[in-house]
């Protein structure tokens, strides 16, 4: 592949990113230069809720993590993967859930983008223009739960 199209795909899944973290970190600053506390609704994300709580017992050393929402707080069926990631970035940002969670989104959206591009590749037979239009559709509409069917309608 030409340097030019990597540069292209690297400089795409960049802008995916920062479009999908600028709104909450602008809000973030807003709320900074005016004094006021800023908290992120997670509700508003699906279930990133109860990843971030169960990342923050992880991150305070409950391992693994239990289901808070249970008086008896015995073992879980839950994936215990996507709080232990979670956890990972509480640790680098040293417990700071806004920053954790926007550099998760950031670096996971980017990931994504990267996904969408090589299964274009595979789809239009490496041409690069379609499969670059694929990846940003992909990403940036809720395209793929609609035809994966994961939000349960």
């Amino acid at each position: 592949m030409k340097p030019a199209k990597i540069l292209t795909i690297i400089a795409s899944s960049l802008l995916v990113g920062i479009l999908y973290i600028l709104p909450p970190f602008l809000i973030k600053q807003q709320f900074e230069v005016t004094g006021q506390p800023f908290v992120l609704n997670y509700v508003i994300h699906r279930d990133e809720l109860i990843y971030m709580n169960r990342a923050r017992e992880v991150y305070d050393g409950h391992w693994p993590p239990v289901d808070l929402y249970f008086d008896d707080q015995g073992k879980t069926v839950l994936n215990a993967l996507p709080s232990l990631i979670m956890a990972t970035f509480l640790t680098i940002f040293d417990g700071n859930v806004v920053t954790s969670y926007l550099t998760a989104i950031f670096i996971f959206s980017i990931a994504i983008f990267l996904l969408f591009f090589l299964l274009g590749n595979i789809l239009f037979n490496r041409h690069f223009t379609w499969s670059l239009l694929f990846a940003y559709i992909g990403i940036l509409t809720p395209i793929a739960l609609r035809i994966l069917n994961f939000d349960g309608a």
